[in-house]
């Protein structure tokens, strides 16, 4: 059973004892990221990720790494929109150590002015691998399109130029601002008693100081971008705005994008590779943030197939937006949500890590109960309503790729008035 605990240093655990495993798995989630960046410092959240294992008060930065290691652990982190993660396994006796060294990277980081400009060129190599992934590049520009004017528009790894220009003093203040133990929740789930965790996790992280409220980011437009990548095909993603994280009406659009391009099954899948053999890769997708959501289509298609591309995502929403789906089709679909529902929910760490996001980002978290609900309540009717939100082309944005070197966003008219 998953049990969360508010702890008397002001952090959030939540946790699960799973006495049939050998390990701990733990992950720490913090809401300090993208969107609490201050203007004129995109990629702070990210660079600060980096920083903290550069070295903190009481390890060096081989050190840490080792400490984990000699218990056959492992300790990483990434950083997303909404909160940056550090995470890791362990084994049941290394838990105290390997929380101090978590608290450590948390709360008392060296962030040193020389170890700046290392980990700003190691992200500058990880900006060459974006641009030099086609998919990922297209479907992150579509995300600035829809997001545009927000917080939620800006990228993860920040613009490289104001990097560069960034000193050891802003990322302490970052750090300082939002990077504390009340906004913070703490994941763990292994063969450990949840009253135990709670105490060792209470001993390890000490309360914040007082007098640092976290700043939030004014709404920026994207960074520029350097030179696209080179590619032979044409690389389409298409897109609009979506429900936000925790949206009752969340489970009729979940069933709608699954429906559309979700697998092998759906209807773009169908149409796109299986009948007009125009794609060799077409798929659904939805982000939800706290603050927003996006859905998107990714399509790979010839040097020649943009227009046609375009024409059938329309056409298959356009189809889509009209069909009565029955019964019959709808109970397929609730029992295939259903089961990937809880089959993500397999894992223990899955478990703690579903509820301690709904509580970092929502403030309370929700039962898989109450989500199965939600779930088989999905009608005819709710699913129309869905559809009639999310596949309105007017207020779709596009971004394509060409083989050409172009790059063209804007709305899907404007894209596939160009392609044809």
């Amino acid at each position: 059973m998953v049990e969360a605990i508010r702890l008397e240093n002001g952090m959030t655990l939540v946790a699960e004892q799973a006495p049939w495993q050998q390990g701990v798995s733990l992950g720490l989630f913090v809401r300090g990221a993208v969107v609490d960046e201050p203007a004129g410092q995109e990629g702070i959240a990210h660079l600060l990720e980096h920083l903290v294992f550069r070295g903190t008060e009481r390890y060096a930065g081989t050190d840490l790494s080792a400490a984990v290691e000699e218990d056959g652990g492992e300790l990483n982190a990434y950083t997303t929109k909404e909160y940056t993660c550090l995470w890791g396994r362990t084994l049941p006796e290394a838990l105290p150590r390997f929380l101090e060294i978590l608290s450590e990277l948390f709360a008392r980081p060296l962030l040193r002015p020389r170890d700046l400009a290392r980990e700003v060129q190691v992200i500058e190599e990880e900006y060459s691998l974006w641009t030099d992934s086609p998919e990922e590049f297209t479907c992150d520009l579509l995300e600035e399109e829809i997001f545009r004017g927000t917080p939620l528009a800006r990228r993860v790894l920040g613009d490289p130029q104001a990097l560069r220009a960034l000193r050891a003093q802003d990322v302490r203040s970052f750090h300082a601002a939002a990077w504390r133990v009340e906004r913070a929740v703490l994941a763990v789930a292994g063969p450990v008693s949840v009253q135990e965790i709670a105490e060792i996790a209470t001993r390890s992280f000490r309360p914040s100081p007082l007098g640092r409220p976290s700043r939030r980011a004014a709404p920026a437009a994207p960074a520029p971008l350097l030179q696209p990548p080179q590619v032979g095909q044409v690389h389409l993603a298409v897109g609009g705005p979506a429900l936000a994280f925790g949206d009752p009406a969340l489970a009729a659009q979940d069933l709608l994008i699954q429906e559309f391009g979700g697998g092998p099954n759906s209807r773009l899948f169908q149409r796109l590779r299986e009948r007009d053999a125009l794609s060799y890769s077409v798929y659904s997708y939805e982000t939800a943030y706290a603050q927003g959501g996006m859905w998107g289509v990714y399509a790979d298609l010839p040097p020649d197939g943009l227009s046609d591309g375009i024409a059938a995502i329309l056409e298959e929403a356009g189809a889509l937006r009209a069909a009565r789906l029955g019964e019959r089709r709808l109970a397929s679909m609730r029992r295939a949500s259903r089961g990937a529902l809880l089959l993500s929910l397999d894992a223990p760490f899955a478990r703690v890590e579903r509820q301690a996001l709904q509580i970092l980002l929502r403030g309370q978290a929700e039962a898989v109960e109450e989500e199965l609900l939600r779930l088989q309540a999905v009608d005819a009717a709710s699913l129309r309503l869905a559809a009639q939100r999310v596949l309105d082309p007017t207020i779709w944005r596009a971004v394509a790729l060409l083989p050409d070197g172009r790059l063209l966003r804007g709305s899907v008219r404007e894209l596939g008035e160009v392609g044809a």
